[in-house]
């Protein structure tokens, strides 16, 4: 990996088929779930995006080979198709968008949230090929906007239209994609005036000359959530010595980032399959951040957007729907007062 994707390419590692993982290249699927033996791999499901680097960080350096830990990533396409495979069993850890998360742990499914993985996470960009007077949310008025349904910069976007007296379902048109590349056509189609992409695909689209950016997610809603990873409830509380092994290593890898940009860049790169320098472009420039923090509160203020939305019918979280015990124990082990925040 690390060359330029071709069009045909960003096709293939854009696409999402409902109910189906990519592993060791084949498409397989739908998951059927079953119990987790503590001799077994732990399965990891994850996108190719730079909002999961402390999971590259982590395989990268062997930190999961240090704790003894079989772990295999599993490659989707969408986090939708991840939570199917965290709540049926047949995925132990998840790392997941936002929106499928939260909505997740307001209903009674064995899911929680344990730890933050990114924040402020996507780019909202106009067509390359002709001018755009689009640069803010009060300018979608009258747009063709296209997105991934209830993506995590989805419900942000739609969410400020609202508050900003937008009716995104009246006052403008919201198409919903499935492909990244079917947006992207209809940017150099003339058929969208706008679209919302996660990194590194919004950075990526750019230096494809597709499309360019007009502003951030972060620019709207600062420090939104943004990916979580999540356990499996039954694997994690038959599997507590894992659990906390497999925290430690998404701790750890989180501190290696914050002090080896090229190791971290690297490793996003190998993992995400796009070029080393459009990697370093969304680090360095902050286009999307790296948290560990569940962050409470603005995980109850993304619900309430959800909600409004009428994605989610309620915005309440069962009990332990964030847990941070995991975290708690693996802290401790690791010699750590507290969670560290070092600005990623």
């Amino acid at each position: 990996m690390g060359g330029r994707l071709s069009r045909r390419d960003f096709i293939k590692v854009s696409m999402a088929a409902a109910g189906t993982a990519f592993v060791g290249g084949s498409l397989v699927g739908p998951f059927i779930g079953k119990a987790f033996s503590a001799k077994e791999e732990i399965k990891v499901g994850y996108l190719k995006a730079t909002h999961h680097a402390q999971l590259f960080n982590a395989l990268e350096q062997g930190y999961f080979k240090e704790e003894g830990l079989q772990v295999k990533p599993v490659l989707f396409s969408g986090s939708g198709e991840i939570g199917s495979g965290i709540v049926t069993g047949a995925l132990q850890v998840a790392y997941i968008g936002s929106s499928p998360s939260i909505g997740m742990v307001t209903r009674d499914v064995p899911m929680n949230i344990v730890s933050g993985s990114a924040m402020e996470s996507s780019g909202i960009v106009v067509p390359a090929n002709r001018p755009s007077t689009i640069k803010s949310v009060k300018d979608l008025r009258g747009k063709k906007i296209g997105t991934i349904r209830a993506a995590t910069a989805d419900i942000v976007v739609r969410y400020k239209m609202l508050e900003a007296g937008i009716d995104p379902f009246k006052d403008a048109t919201v198409r919903n994609f499935t492909h990244i590349q079917d947006i992207l056509t209809g940017l150099e189609k003339g058929d969208l005036d706008c679209a919302i992409l996660w990194e590194p695909w919004a950075t990526h689209s750019e230096a494809l000359k597709y499309a360019k950016i007009a502003f951030l997610s972060k620019d709207i809603w600062p420090k939104h959530v943004c990916c979580r990873m999540a356990y499996n409830t039954d694997w994690a509380g038959k599997n507590q010595d894992a659990a906390v092994k497999f925290m430690k290593c998404h701790i750890r890898a989180y501190m290696h980032i914050a002090k080896n940009f090229d190791d971290n860049v690297k490793a996003n790169a190998k993992w995400c399959g796009i070029d080393e320098s459009e990697i370093a472009k969304v680090f360095r420039e902050k286009r999307q951040r790296l948290t560990l923090d569940i962050d409470p509160a603005g995980s109850k203020k993304f619900a309430e957007a959800t909600k409004a939305l009428g994605i989610i019918e309620k915005s309440e979280f069962v009990k332990d729907g964030l847990n941070d015990k995991y975290q708690k124990l693996a802290l401790k082990e690791l010699g750590l007062k507290s969670l560290p925040d070092l600005g990623l």
